[in-house]
């Protein structure tokens, strides 16, 4: 095998392990991600780490400052609501520029994507349940067309999605799976502007939810990240 195609496959697997964990919930917002432990974990050079390190950067849920290193995205209380203010606006936009568009292949993976949401919180999976809420975001924003607004969507998405894991009650949701059940039928049927006022009203419910109290959390990366 090309090693430079080997450290690229390892590169990918710790960036999707990683970005996994992190909008999934395990990861909180704060918690440092030094290259040393995360190397022996994945079995990886240090390089690979900070490549892995740098994208999530380029994401916007990592961020990394000279002489201390890299942590995950945290957000002042201050800031919170410029976030979901932004993302009211892109992502209403969104799905008013989708509606009337939607295919039934496209409105179909949205159904199913809320399905199997569903049934995670059913399980009691909060983590794998807030992960299938991110990963419908994401779905409308790609489906939009629009790259670049997509592009802005999906970094908002992250971004509120860590600030839902940093100001959330522990064992409660992001998303309602009822709201996007109803966003999917409003899509495929009814009216743009009505899809605009229902993702709006969405977000704002999840806005609504947060509790602006400062959390530290300094999770065991070895714990967490070692079953891969």
């Amino acid at each position: 095998m090309d090693k430079s195609k080997g450290s690229k496959n390892q590169e990918q697997v710790i960036y999707d392990r990683l970005f996994d964990v992190i909008l999934e919930q395990k990861l909180q917002p704060g918690s440092r991600l030094t290259e040393v432990p995360l190397a022996e974990i994945f079995g990886v050079s240090r390089t690979i780490i900070r490549r892995v390190l740098l994208r999530l950067s380029h994401e916007g849920v990592v961020e990394i400052k000279p002489n201390v290193g890299a942590s995950v995205v945290s957000t002042a209380p201050e800031e919170v609501g410029q976030y979901f203010e932004a993302r009211k606006i892109i992502e209403g936009a969104l799905a008013k520029k989708l509606t009337g568009r939607l295919t039934n292949y496209q409105a179909e993976m949205l159904s199913a994507m809320v399905r199997e949401e569903n049934r995670m919180f059913d399980m009691g999976n909060l983590a794998k349940g807030l992960r299938k809420s991110t990963e419908f975001h994401f779905f409308i924003a790609e489906a939009s067309g629009n790259e670049a607004l997509a592009e802005i969507a999906k970094q908002l998405i992250a971004r509120t999605s860590l600030i839902v894991s940093q100001y959330n009650l522990p064992g409660s949701g992001g998303c309602a799976c009822i709201d996007h059940n109803t966003l999917v039928n409003v899509m495929q049927n009814g009216k743009p502007e009505d899809a605009e006022k229902l993702m709006m009203e969405h977000i704002e419910h999840i806005e609504h939810g947060l509790h602006l109290n400062e959390k530290a959390v300094e999770p065991d990366l070895y714990s967490l990240l070692k079953d891969i």
